[in-house]
């Protein structure tokens, strides 16, 4: 009898070590997300260590270089906005920069800034960027309906937020890079029209730009919709995130 009992627990310690290991890793660094303003409608999140040693780090463009340049010393951080203004949260080291926590820092817009280190709920932008943020190297996430401060081409991608709840997108730095964007819809007839619209727009630019890398980028999309979901596919070459990043 006292040996049967002590089989049962040491089977049961085996177990709850085997569900402790089991446990999944956090999706987005804690102690970032903690900081993230109730204000931001768009939270990207970049694995630093993982950037500089992939084959798109050589080929990004000087803006994005510079922009980067600040965080030689960190590890990982996330960049929130608030449709106007620019926050980067990062774990580790950075010239300059506000201390939030041992190890965290903080810079960008003053009131973003301020809003970053007053006690506030999560952040709704963490739900939709946690179903993305474990794998890739970058993610973004970006509520529907807003209108981001974006020039040139780039001002189009405003369009396809017009009739999403979330807007999700994965990159892999590589070369080629892979791409996923994901829209949620909030009806399944928004979700139909959402991917007609891509499907249109992917079309005309292949037939109409005389980019032919751009071109083959294209041609790679992949579209496929499950109710209210739209999910979109690509390959592209590394260099070619430089004509989109002035």
């Amino acid at each position: 009898m006292q040996m049967s009992s002590r089989l049962c627990s040491a089977a049961a310690l085996v177990l709850l070590i085997a569900c402790r290991k089991a446990a999944p890793p956090e999706a987005i660094d804690q102690a970032l997300a903690s900081h993230v303003p109730v204000s931001a409608v768009a939270l990207s999140g970049v694995d630093l260590d993982r950037l500089r040693t992939s084959p798109l780090y050589a080929k990004l463009p000087p803006a994005a270089q510079a922009f980067l340049s600040p965080l030689a010393k960190a590890q990982r951080a996330l960049i929130a906005s608030d449709g106007r203004g620019f926050l980067v949260i990062a774990r580790g080291e950075i010239t300059g920069a506000t201390r939030a926590a041992e190890g965290i820092y903080l810079f960008g817009a003053p009131d973003l800034l301020a809003a970053a280190q007053t006690g506030h709920s999560p952040a709704a932008i963490l739900t939709p960027a946690a179903r993305v943020a474990s794998g890739p190297a970058l993610w973004i996430a970006i509520r529907g309906g807003v209108r981001l401060p974006l020039s040139g081409d780039l001002d189009n991608f405003n369009n396809l937020l017009r009739e999403v709840d979330w807007l999700t997108l994965t990159l892999q730095p590589s070369d080629p890079m892979t791409l996923e964007v994901r829209a949620e819809c909030p009806r399944q007839d928004a979700a139909v029209h959402w991917e007609q619209t891509v499907r249109a727009l992917v079309s005309m630019s292949a037939a109409t730009t005389r980019d032919t890398q751009l071109a083959a980028a294209l041609q790679t999309v992949r579209l496929e919709r499950t109710e209210r979901t739209v999910r979109a596919n690509l390959t592209v070459p590394a260099g070619i995130i430089g004509r989109f990043v002035q």
